[in-house]
């Protein structure tokens, strides 16, 4: 992690490094990703249902640091925010239920949706803080509480299931209005960020 160019990264821990992301759907738009050290493996930190599938312990620790780091991540933002805007608004942070890059990563991210790569409905439904494909990391967290068959359930992340959350309605992450167009969406969210 040290050697990361400043350019990319954010900060970095013994257990974690976190990045910009290359195409950040918020004007901040942050990915932790764990450090593959024994006794994790490539494989046990695919997603988040393979992190899920090692013994608990391990997937917890693992949970707990993301966490920490990426609650630092978020302090980082909004101290930056405060900085440039004089505001802080919200930080989100969580899992895609299905990730299109395999290998773990969380998303920290400011709930603005106005960045240059926020273009399409899959996009949208994503990111949406309630749309259900978007797993925030204090729910996953609580998965661990829960009696072992229903935690079993849940960390199967049934992919056909989440796959369906991509195709609902186009609606406003922030105050769920419904919409017909990005266009229309981009330009409601970027009015929102502006007041």
């Amino acid at each position: 992690p040290a050697d990361i160019p400043q350019s990319i990264k954010l900060c970095h821990t013994e257990t974690s490094f976190t990045l910009h992301d290359l195409y950040p759907k918020s004007l901040y738009h942050e990915v932790v990703i764990p450090l593959i050290r024994p006794p994790l493996t490539v494989d046990g930190l695919r997603d988040l249902r393979s992190l899920l599938s090692l013994p608990t312990e391990v997937a917890k620790t693992v949970l707990l640091n993301l966490r920490r780091d990426a609650l630092e991540a978020k302090r980082l933002i909004e101290d930056d925010m405060r900085k440039r805007y004089s505001a802080v608004w919200d930080v989100q942070i969580g899992f895609h239920a299905l990730p299109s890059v395999q290998h773990l990563h969380l998303h920290v991210m400011s709930t603005d949706f106005t960045g240059l790569y926020f273009k399409n409905k899959k996009h949208l439904n994503s990111f949406h803080p309630d749309a259900g494909f978007f797993l925030k990391i204090d729910e996953v967290l609580e998965w661990f509480d829960l009696p072992q068959a229903e935690f079993a359930r849940k960390a199967r992340i049934d992919k056909k299931e989440h796959e369906a959350l991509l195709k609902q309605d186009l609606k406003c992450p922030g105050c769920n209005a419904p919409f017909r167009s990005m266009t229309t969406v981009r330009k409601h969210l970027t009015e929102k960020h502006e007041k």
